[in-house]
C-alpha cells in the first residue's frame, strides 16, 4: 500500500501584487525564483514559483475581477491560500481521509494531474489541496 501522502508538495499563496510578496519572500526572506508558470491554471490567476528553506510557494495573483481566485481574496484577502501535497494514489488517499470522517469538495483533471480538495469545514478552516501525477506506461518488454 502507498503512503497516503507523499510530501507537501508547495504552499499556495494569495496575493495581490507578485512584486509585494516577491519581496518579502525573495528579498527579505532570500527565497530563490522558481519559473513562471503563467496564466494556464485551473483558476484566473497568474503564478510563479519560490523556493526558500526546500519549500515551495506558489505565488497566485488574479488576472480576472470575476474570477474564482479574486472572489476568494474579496472574501479571506491576501495569505495562505492552500497546503497542497503529492499523492501516488489519489483514490487510496480518499478512502483514507473518509475512513477518518474527512470528506474531499472537488477532484478533476487537469494538465494530466488529477487535483483534489479537501473541503476547509473538514480541516479546521484549512483549504488541502492533493495532486496525484499523470501516470507512467510501464514498458512490457522484458
Amino acid at each position: 500500500m502507498p503512503d497516503a501522502i507523499s510530501r507537501v508538495m508547495k504552499i499556495n499563496i494569495r496575493a495581490r501584487s507578485r512584486d509585494r510578496i516577491n519581496t518579502l519572500l525573495r528579498d527579505s526572506l532570500g527565497g530563490e525564483p522558481g519559473p513562471d508558470r503563467g496564466t494556464n491554471t485551473i483558476g484566473d490567476f497568474e503564478g510563479a514559483y519560490v523556493n526558500l528553506g526546500g519549500v515551495v510557494f506558489d505565488v497566485m495573483v488574479p488576472t480576472d475581477p470575476d474570477g474564482g481566485l479574486a472572489k476568494v481574496m474579496e472574501k479571506h484577502g491576501e495569505g495562505i491560500d492552500s497546503i497542497c501535497f503529492a499523492v501516488e494514489d489519489m483514490d487510496y488517499t480518499k478512502e483514507v481521509f473518509r475512513e477518518k470522517g474527512i470528506e474531499f469538495a472537488r477532484d478533476q483533471e487537469f494538465n494530466g494531474n488529477r487535483v483534489a480538495f479537501v473541503h476547509p469545514k473538514d480541516a479546521s478552516g484549512i483549504s488541502l489541496e492533493f495532486i496525484q501525477g499523470p501516470a507512467t506506461e510501464e514498458s512490457s518488454d522484458s
